[in-house]
């Protein structure tokens, strides 16, 4: 089977409606084939003990069962993980965050969320309240989703209207609301169902977020951010500060706190 993707380019009307919306939706990104690959590596970091200084494994006390759950693993690209780096970035996708960005994108940060059944919600948040005014002031994240990504196992809600601020409307480590979706006004949110392979693109200002995943349905989905590469990369130092400050953990010391994080 091939590794490659579908040949996708982002056009000027999706870049239109990425400047407008914030965020934009590009379909069967990546192949059936090139999916169960990535599958089967977020199959194999689920399972592995890391090696220190690579993958970071978060696990927490589910408040839906109580039971000890990997909700992300972060820092899964790079020399440790190269076929998966490989797969995840195709030449494809480096010309639509360029042409997204304005100039070369350089990675910050990534992870895989492990939305399993019994996960907590993502409370509806920006992504940039999450300390990342410290590092810099402009991101954009490709999240691909691995699984279906349906209504019933937590789907992502995003705001369509374009009506957010380009800069924090909360303090920082805050959510925007406490509330899980539909988000109000109803009719500035829209519920983002996706099936595997599918992209989408957005910035670190749009507020979205997920319910609880009471299904019995796991939606994992990846997330990669980047900055401009005239911001400089910030990633080692950005990790080096999260895990002293939020460190990784193991499933028997799952953290029972609800305190945002991205």
């Amino acid at each position: 089977m091939s590794n490659k993707t579908n040949s996708r380019k982002i056009s000027s009307n999706q870049i239109k409606e990425f400047r407008q919306k914030g965020f934009v939706v590009l379909k069967r990104f990546f192949t059936k084939a090139v999916m169960e690959k990535i599958s089967a590596h977020l199959d194999k970091l689920r399972d592995e003990e890391p090696m220190e200084g690579q993958e970071a494994k978060y696990y927490e006390e589910s408040p839906i069962t109580g039971e000890h759950i990997l909700v992300r693993i972060e820092n899964i690209l790079g020399d440790h993980n190269t076929e998966l780096t490989d797969l995840l970035l195709p030449p494809d996708a480096i010309e639509c965050l360029t042409d997204l960005l304005g100039e070369p994108p350089v990675l910050f940060k990534e992870k895989i969320n492990y939305k399993l059944p019994g996960c907590r919600a993502d409370k509806l948040h920006q992504d940039q309240a999450a300390g990342w005014n410290a590092y810099g002031d402009f991101y954009i994240s490709m999240g691909i989703a691995v699984d279906k990504n349906r209504k019933e196992n937590a789907a992502l809600s995003f705001m369509n209207s374009g009506n957010y601020e380009r800069k924090l409307m909360s303090k920082e480590w805050e959510p925007l609301s406490k509330d899980d979706p539909p988000y109000t006004p109803k009719d500035e949110y829209v519920l983002l169902e996706a099936d595997p392979g599918d992209v989408i693109f957005f910035d670190a200002f749009v507020p979205h977020g997920s319910p609880p995943n009471t299904s019995n349905k796991s939606r994992r989905n990846i997330f990669l951010t980047f900055n401009r590469e005239s911001d400089g990369n910030k990633r080692i130092q950005y990790y080096k500060d999260k895990w002293s400050n939020y460190a990784p953990n193991q499933k028997k010391d799952a953290r029972s706190n609800k305190s945002f994080r991205v």
